[in-house]
């Protein structure tokens, strides 16, 4: 940590605080999308195995369905 606090007290002397500032927001803002898209990815990855579930239990279904209309039965 304390490279990096001597690297932004570096850039801040050299190229001005608010350069320093930037960066530093950028890189903070960087990180933060980083750790937003995981999430993203996480969540999105929770809904496919979702969806594939009900995918596979309402082709079950109307497997069965198909089957009784075809072979005339009512139950």
């Amino acid at each position: 940590m304390t490279s990096l606090w001597k690297l932004f007290t570096d850039a801040a002397s050299l190229y001005g605080l608010p350069f320093a500032l930037f960066i530093a927001l950028l890189l903070w803002v960087l990180y933060t999308n980083n750790q937003r898209e995981n999430r993203y990815i996480a969540r999105e990855d929770k809904y496919v195995n979702v969806i594939q579930t009900l995918s596979e239990d309402v082709k079950e279904r109307l497997t069965k369905i198909e089957t009784r209309m075809f072979k005339g039965e009512d139950k």
